[in-house]
């Protein structure tokens, strides 16, 4: 039988903003020169009209009056609270009651939740208009196709039409020919009559005379006979004729026809002849097209393999120099310095419920705007789940985003998408969301620096604590057993070397994808793959997430069975089953090395925008995560969840591509482990 236990996911950053002191949204920049300049002039216009107002402007009745403000004018309302904070009610101007009453956290909750409304409505308004185009567009394209296939009738039939004409010609013409014979007989037949007539008048004068000379009369009967018989026989002659000359001018008109009949097939082989040639054209020229098509592919993929050593190498020079930085954390020096008094910190205390954590099943909730009847513990739009995230990520302060000029760019509940000055998204939540199962005791200490030290205690007695800096990111993993005996999972507080991707050796070539037949020692190997070189350092767990030549080290083991709804995260109960063999044997391979660490990495296609597809990618890994926890027992605090969006798609095309959509493990365990 397998357990099934809900894990926590979602928190809101504007809200956790208020943990931490107002000034450090002084960090905020403004837009890079490289933003559309109407951009940019919009929002110094709403920033000079919010300042000449020095009062919050979009609050109606206790409610955000999207009649009366847009998105760009909440935005700035929204920006000069988080700067401001709420000026004291006797220098606010004159507010309707309802308004008054809300405080600076409700009014910034309000406004996240109406602007991230307006910005769906948007993609949605947007969404449409495309659709509304391709659909006229490919109407169009029907009616010309109709058109042209009516053409092609039309003219079929005029040829047709041609054929009959002719053809009815020739008949009328053979009517008259044999009309003309007919009347030339029935003439000769009068002539002969006319002849007999005049020979019988002739012979009863002859029979008058007779007596006068019979000899003579006979003669002249003999010779009239002769007469008679010589036109008989010359009659026959021209009907004889007359039917020669009839027979020749059939023949004549079925060569004719022959002719006729032989030039129109010769007509129609012509033209398919030049089908087949203009077809020929045409695949010649499709073929062309692909290849050019191919060709560009693949200077894009260039390019973007050498945008992605270059963004590598500056990364990298990041996470050195924040090394320093990392180990003077007072949640570090708290946990290593036993033998002196703790730095002073917030300490809570809180037992995990069923109502703060999600199973894998279960979309993630996104905050909503609750009308102002609601009962003031909702008024914020924040649901149980969420309120749970925020105490996770509390030390998730708002400066801390902001540093080094990144922006918000999306959020959703437990996550947090920033922008940094190059372009390049990254995704901030809290590394711990998995561990935190129903029934567990949560102690949190924050410190005043932004980082935590979270310890987990389960049922069993047994703890896992985790260090994170002040973006929820895990610094430092252990797991205590029932015992007291401490495994360490994860260490990156120890200094390590800067990569050089030049003398990095290659990506191995084994790469597997996981299906119903997939073979248990093929998996095993695959994932076992790295563990064979000796590469001659560690990495600290930042840098394989991070830096993509170091990541592709280890073998990726693709989970291409498993498939998400459009804009979804949820792996519904059937689909689960596909994770049974990499399941089984990561729990196995835990069991004989507990200190084995798997990373979940998710991906999308380049349908959308790339803040939202990392924002998805990330949620989707989580879910597989959850998964493999609930049906296979696989320890959560041995896996690490990271999304990568739209930024490395195996089939490169903007187009919505289903092998784009996966979700894949590595095994890590031999690039961070200690040396």
């Amino acid at each position: 039988m397998t357990r099934r236990a809900l894990k926590t996911t979602t928190a809101s950053i504007l809200a956790i903003s208020l943990i931490q002191p107002y000034p450090a949204m002084s960090q905020i920049r403004a837009p890079e020169a490289s933003f559309a300049q109407q951009k940019s002039d919009f929002w110094a216009k709403e920033r000079i009209y919010l300042a000449q107002t020095a009062a919050p402007t979009c609050f109606t009745a206790g409610a955000v009056d999207t009649a009366r403000c847009d998105i760009g004018m909440m935005r700035a309302e929204l920006e000069a609270l988080l700067q401001n904070g709420l000026a004291e009610a006797a220098d606010r101007p004159a507010e309707d009651a309802e308004t008054a009453a809300l405080t600076l956290e409700d009014r910034i909750g309000l406004l996240s939740a109406a602007i991230e409304t307006a910005e769906r409505e948007a993609a949605e308004a947007e969404a449409a208009r495309v659709a509304q185009a391709e659909a006229e567009a490919a109407a169009q394209a029907e009616a010309e196709a109709a058109a042209q296939a009516e053409a092609a009738a039309q003219a079929e039939a005029d040829k047709a039409a041609q054929a009959e004409a002719e053809a009815a010609a020739q008949a009328e013409a053979d009517k008259t020919a044999q009309a003309e014979a007919e009347a030339a007989a029935q003439a000769e037949a009068d002539k002969a009559a006319q002849a007999e007539a005049e020979a019988a008048a002739q012979a009863e004068a002859d029979k008058t005379a007779q007596a006068e000379a019979e000899a003579t009369a006979q003669a002249e009967a003999d010779k009239a006979a002769q007469a008679e018989a010589e036109a008989a026989a010359q009659a026959e002659a021209d009907k004889a004729a007359q039917a020669e000359a009839e027979a020749a001018a059939q023949a004549e008109a079925d060569k004719a026809a022959q002719a006729e009949a032989e030039a129109a097939a010769q007509a129609e082989a012509d033209k398919t002849a030049q089908a087949e040639a203009e077809a020929a054209a045409q695949a010649e020229a499709d073929k062309a097209a692909q290849a050019e098509a191919e060709a560009a592919a693949q200077a894009e993929a260039l390019a973007t393999e050498a945008q992605e050593a270059e963004a590598s190498a500056l990364k990298d020079a990041e996470i050195i120099a924040e090394q320093t930085e990392t180990q003077e954390l007072a949640a570090v020096t708290a946990t290593t310095d036993s033998e002196t008094q703790a730095p002073a910190g917030e300490v809570s205390t809180e037992v995990v419920t069923a109502e703060e954590t999600r199973s894998s099943d279960q979309e993630f909730a996104a905050p909503v705007n609750r009308s102002a009847e609601a009962p003031r513990a909702e008024s914020n739009g924040l649901s149980n789940l969420e309120k749970a995230g925020l105490l996770a990520l509390g030390a998730l302060a708002v400066g801390a985003i902001m540093k080094n000029g990144q922006r918000v760019a999306a959020t959703s509940g437990d996550r947090v998408i920033v922008e940094d000055n190059s372009g390049r998204f990254q995704v901030l939540k809290d590394d711990d969301a998995l561990i935190r199962q129903p029934g567990s005791t949560v102690e949190t200490r924050r410190f005043d620096d932004g980082s935590s030290t979270t310890s987990v205690t389960r049922d069993d007695g047994s703890r896992v604590v985790t260090i994170r800096d002040a973006s929820g990111r895990v610094l430092r993993r252990s797991v205590v057993d029932t015992l007291g005996r401490e495994t360490l999972l994860i260490d990156d507080i120890t200094q390590v070397a800067p990569v050089n991707t030049a003398i990095l050796p290659p990506a191995p070539q084994r790469q597997l994808t996981v299906g119903d037949r997939t073979d248990s020692d093929a998996l095993r190997a695959a994932l076992r793959a790295a563990e064979a070189r000796d590469l001659g350092r560690n990495f600290s767990l930042r840098q394989v997430r991070e830096i993509v030549e170091v990541r592709e080290l280890a073998p990726e083991i693709s989970l291409e069975d498993i498939t998400f709804r459009s804009g979804s995260a949820a792996i519904q109960p059937t689909e689960a089953e596909q994770l049974r063999e990499i399941g089984l044997l990561m729990r196995q391979m835990i069991r004989d090395n507990p200190r084995e660490i798997f990373l979940v990495e998710g991906y999308t296609d380049a349908v959308g925008s790339a803040a939202m597809n990392l924002l998805l990618s990330d949620r989707r890994a989580e879910s597989v995560a959850l998964a493999l926890t609930e049906y296979f027992d696989v320890p959560p605090e041995n896996m690490v969840v990271q999304g990568y969006g739209e930024r490395f798609l195996k089939i490169p095309t903007l187009e919505a591509e289903r092998l784009n959509r996966r979700v894949a493990v590595r095994r890590i365990t031999s690039l961070i482990a200690p040396r």
